[in-house]
């Protein structure tokens, strides 16, 4: 290929339009779900998992910590009220962040708050939380409020009205907003690529028993039992392990063709809600998943959301039917009166006196 043609190409792909924003959208969705569900599900432990109770790490963390910007919004020093209270407003952040309400300025905000707290306990993390920090700081830079949001809700309601950055040229934006996918892409690869790299080098994943071992983790099992299921089984085990090996390895490779980017995709998401279920890591799993929303196409999506929108249609229109439709338990309603027999002449008279 003349490389003339294929830097024209790339030119025309990060200046013609933004890319991904249906992809973007819902990876906004998932990670806000799984940021709120992470809060969620602690917030009866919180104080002992980030706040006074887990003072006991600040040496280590005092060590280890990287000097990231406005770390200090969580303090080693704040009373229990004091981070009760920034611990509900960053699961507010987090809702409206899900929900797509000035995204722009929520985003950002969502970033610092978390990095913030999860400073506090680097122990009480699953590696998840590291693709969420990054994914958030690209998508600061991009658009992640195009389709399914308040944002989007309020531009279709109010198409004239023109906010700030609305106002300079068009062509920044779309430039700031496509390298920031293909930074969260790069990511997404070096992830997978990695963890590829890192089974191959280990002898349990080249005889094909890598996933043996973790599943058996007390700590991981949430159901023994579906554990004990998969595991017992050579067949699983082994096709399990050289799949995800597989997959993880070649998975830049995989995008290439539509054909094998739907497989890799739908082995992904196999894998994940594995993961999800067999080792009770369903926060991390969403958040790889929302990172791996980005490469499905938009019109994959629009087709869906569409398909979506039938579905319900047709459900209140059923539902409407059967509202007016009559009850069959009830009764028809009175039985008419019978009319009353009029007397013929044939008919018999009394007698005359």
């Amino acid at each position: 290929m003349n490389p003339v043609s294929l830097i024209d190409r790339g030119e025309r792909w990060l200046f013609e339009g933004k890319k991904a924003t249906y992809g973007l959208s819902v990876m906004r969705i998932l990670l806000g779900v799984a940021v709120l569900g992470s809060l969620l599900v602690n917030f009866a432990d919180r104080h002992y998992v980030w706040g006074a109770g887990s003072r006991w790490l600040l040496p280590w963390v005092a060590v280890d910590e990287w000097e990231f910007p406005f770390t200090a919004i969580f303090s080693e020093t704040d009373s229990g009220m004091v981070f009760t209270l920034k611990y509900l407003v960053l699961g507010v952040v987090a809702v409206l962040f899900t929900l797509g309400w000035r995204a722009r300025i929520v985003t950002p905000v969502l970033l610092l708050l978390l990095a913030s707290m999860m400073r506090l306990n680097p122990l009480a993390t699953d590696a998840g939380d590291n693709l969420v920090r990054i994914a958030l700081l690209f998508m600061c830079f991009a658009d992640i409020s195009a389709h399914w949001s308040l944002d989007a809700r309020r531009r279709r309601r109010t198409p004239n009205a023109r906010e700030i950055l609305d106002r300079w040229p068009a062509w920044p934006g779309v430039l700031f907003h496509n390298v920031a996918l293909m930074a969260i892409a790069a990511q997404v690869f070096f992830v997978y690529v990695v963890s590829g790299m890192s089974k191959v080098r280990g002898s349990m994943w080249q005889e094909g028993v890598g996933l043996y071992y973790p599943l058996q983790i007390d700590q991981y099992a949430a159901w023994p039992g579906l554990n004990e299921m998969v595991y017992t089984s050579g067949v699983v085990v082994t096709i399990g392990s050289y799949v995800t090996v597989f997959v993880q390895l070649f998975f830049p490779l995989l995008l290439m063709r539509r054909i094998t980017r739907v497989v890799a995709l739908l082995l992904l998401f196999g894998m994940h809600v594995g993961i999800a279920v067999t080792m009770a890591l369903p926060w991390f799993s969403l958040a790889i998943l929302a990172a791996d929303a980005i490469f499905v196409r938009d019109q994959t999506y629009t087709a869906f959301a569409a398909w979506l929108r039938r579905q319900v249609a047709r459900i209140r229109a059923q539902a409407r039917t059967d509202a007016q439709a009559p009850d069959p338990r009830e009764p028809a309603g009175p039985e008419p009166e019978r009319p009353q027999e009029v007397p013929t002449s044939r008919t018999a008279r009394p007698a005359p006196r």
